[in-house]
């Protein structure tokens, strides 16, 4: 039976790599729920409290002191109750630059567990009148257990982001640069993408592409519409191996109420199972606006 359930957790584990890149990290898929929504195309957004494990050069724009977190059980199918995937984060901006803190961990029955422990640090260096270049790192500190058998390691991440004027931006990130394990050396996963903003970034159309090994691993596509100030409605594609026989898509939503958002995505894959997965994050913008200075002269 022991055994059994180990193949569970592996199988668990070969899932979550179909749905965010390879190797034995959980982690590298990415979390949250208007990431997932959009089918995972974030790279060149990643501008929620998930945003450090998309592209950390996001943290340079989300402004404030802000704090968030996300979970989910993912593939839960009959015979196997998923695999619950809990992330927690925090951070600010102040003059051009964003830091970050955040903690995520994962367990798949009793005999797989891990955590995850990552600071990030992100700046915005101005190329123009309508150009910048923002660069983000991430380090991460790793502990897995598989069958009571516990490994720890460093790894760490780059990203950068290029606004192009109000309508276009682009981006990329390589994920788990030398990070090794144990014996197992941790496959790099490399994303580049883009996103278009029209009617005044009431519609956001976005692309990434995932490679792994030097090798197509995924095409992401996703969409986010506005349809009133507080509702947002997203949608995204996924086509892993660049096999379109295996694709399979998202449906999300955005509720903002003041300075606080609800997201929720569901992933709609028949193999390994379908996800469900709910995200909250809230600014604290309030406590860094400008004070109006008092009339001079009012009675």
């Amino acid at each position: 039976m022991k055994r059994i359930a180990l193949v569970a957790v592996i199988l668990g584990l070969s899932a979550l790599a179909v749905l965010g890149g390879e190797g034995t990290i959980v982690f590298q898929g990415g979390h949250g729920a208007k990431a997932l929504g959009m089918g995972g195309a974030f790279t060149a957004i990643a501008d929620d409290a998930t945003g450090a494990l998309w592209n950390p050069a996001g943290l340079a724009h989300i402004q404030g002191l802000w704090v968030g977190g996300a979970t989910t059980s993912l593939f839960a199918t009959e015979g196997f109750e998923g695999v619950g995937y809990q992330f927690a984060s925090l951070g600010t901006t102040f003059q051009g630059y964003g830091v970050g803190l955040a903690w995520a961990s994962a367990t798949a029955g009793e005999l797989y567990s891990a955590n995850m422990f990552l600071g990030s640090i992100a700046a915005s260096f101005p190329l123009g009148e309508e150009l910048s270049l923002d660069v983000g790192v991430n380090i991460k500190y790793y502990m897995e257990t598989i069958a009571e058998s516990t490994e720890s390691a460093f790894g760490f991440d780059i990203g950068i982001l290029m606004p192009i004027g109000d309508t276009f931006t682009i981006g990329a990130a390589a994920l788990d640069i030398a990070t090794k394990i144990g014996e197992d050396t941790i496959t790099p996963v490399y994303r580049v993408g883009a996103v278009g903003n029209f009617l005044d970034g009431a519609v956001k159309i976005s692309s990434d592409v995932e490679m792994v090994n030097m090798e197509l691993s995924a095409l992401r596509l996703g969409m986010s519409i506005k349809l009133i100030e507080m509702l947002q409605l997203r949608a995204g594609a996924v086509v892993p191996g660049m096999d379109f026989d295996k694709t399979y898509f998202s449906l999300g939503a955005g509720l903002s109420i003041a300075d606080l958002e609800i997201d929720a995505a569901y992933v709609l894959q028949d193999e390994p199972g379908e996800s469900l997965i709910l995200s909250a994050s809230y600014n604290f913008k309030e406590l860094f606006a400008p004070k109006e200075e008092e009339a001079v002269g009012a009675e």
